[in-house]
């Protein structure tokens, strides 16, 4: 099954990346990943889990969609009870996994089941070939990711499990491209001749904190550099990352922190602006403003107008904050405004054909 994606956003089941998931125009060269983190979208939902997910999966627009039961979750005390719940008793064992992830197979046309080793949380051997014995009559397609902490275990069942029509996903998490480590990694990964091969990383560090950013400059621990690469030197089909937004702990609530980070596609960098006072007004009065006077947004309004046209919703959503059309008194939104204004800029260069 040939494949001409270049991006896979990964979006994890929580309220702001859902409704992203189900607004955006991601077309049939992007091909979002959908980490599913618990057995619902929301606490009060009636429906059952399967009418829920294969709902999304119905109504995203785009040709594809990876489903993951992501394995990298640990519990932790600050984590919410619905997401502690789910790693347990489904994350957890094998068998509901495999369980779960069947009941896409009435949309297996447009469904990529995602799968990993359990070796690190489980303890269990040979578990990638396992999932793929019991999903593969389900399924066109099969992902496998890897982690560069498990790659070298995982590989023995990757060389022998995949086939033609699969994907590899080779998880960085944070790791940088040039690594010593990746390199040796690398060289295994070319010796796999078919499947299409997609690297994913977080670009934006996970110590990043809006109270230490500094106002409108250049955030030097969100590092992009992936785009530049994947294809040159890592020699992969296709690049993911978390849609412009931090890749966090899953934690549940928090403080108010007004902060936002700001992506500037030209020179592939991120700005981060934040306010001066614990304010949920912080963003109307400080942020907002800030953001559309900066130096990247004039650059992009004069010379690349395409990258805040308005088919960009989260550079919409902005000026209508700024216009006091719409209140920018959540700091919720402003995780959707930098998912959506990035996602647009990726397929905008994706279309500009920069990937090519």
């Amino acid at each position: 099954m040939p494949y001409n994606f270049k991006y896979m956003p990964a979006l994890r089941s929580r309220q702001q990346e859902l409704l992203v998931l189900g607004s955006f125009e991601f077309g049939d060269r992007i091909c979002p990943l959908l980490e599913i983190i618990k057995e619902k979208d929301r606490i009060n939902n009636s429906k059952n889990s399967q009418e829920i997910w294969l709902g999304y999966v119905n109504d995203v627009k785009a040709e594809k969609i990876f489903i993951d039961l992501p394995v990298y979750i640990r519990d932790t005390s600050s984590m919410s009870d619905e997401v502690l719940r789910f790693n347990r008793t489904l994350l957890s064992n094998i068998e509901r996994r495999i369980e779960f992830l069947k009941m896409f197979s009435t949309v297996n046309q447009k469904v990529i089941p995602v799968i990993s080793s359990l070796l690190q949380k489980t303890r269990e051997s040979n578990t990638i070939t396992r999932q793929i014995m019991a999903l593969r009559e389900n399924f066109d397609s099969i992902a496998i990711r890897t982690f560069t902490n498990t790659f070298e275990n995982d590989f023995p069942e990757i060389l022998s499990d995949l086939n033609a029509d699969d994907i590899l996903i080779y998880d960085l998490d944070t790791t940088h491209p040039l690594n010593p480590l990746v390199k040796k990694q690398l060289n295994m990964i070319a010796t796999l001749e078919l499947p299409y091969k997609v690297a994913l990383r977080s670009a934006i560090n996970t110590e990043i904190q809006n109270t230490k950013l500094d106002h409108g400059e250049v955030v030097p621990d969100a590092d992009n550099s992936l785009l530049d690469v994947f294809q040159s030197i890592l020699k992969m089909n296709a690049f993911g990352d978390y849609a412009g937004i931090k890749k966090d702990d899953l934690n549940s609530g928090g403080t108010i922190s007004p902060g936002f980070i700001f992506y500037d596609p030209v020179d592939n960098l991120y700005y981060g602006f934040k306010g001066e006072m614990k304010s949920l007004s912080e963003f109307e009065t400080t942020i907002v403003p800030a953001v559309l006077t900066s130096e990247p947004t004039r650059r992009l309004i004069n010379d690349y107008p395409e990258f805040v046209s308005a088919d960009n919703s989260g550079y919409q959503q902005l000026l209508a904050i700024a216009d006091g059309s719409e209140s920018g008194k959540s700091q919720a939104k402003f995780k959707r405004i930098a998912m959506e204004h990035y996602l647009h800029c990726i397929k905008t260069k994706i279309m500009n054909r920069e990937f090519d």
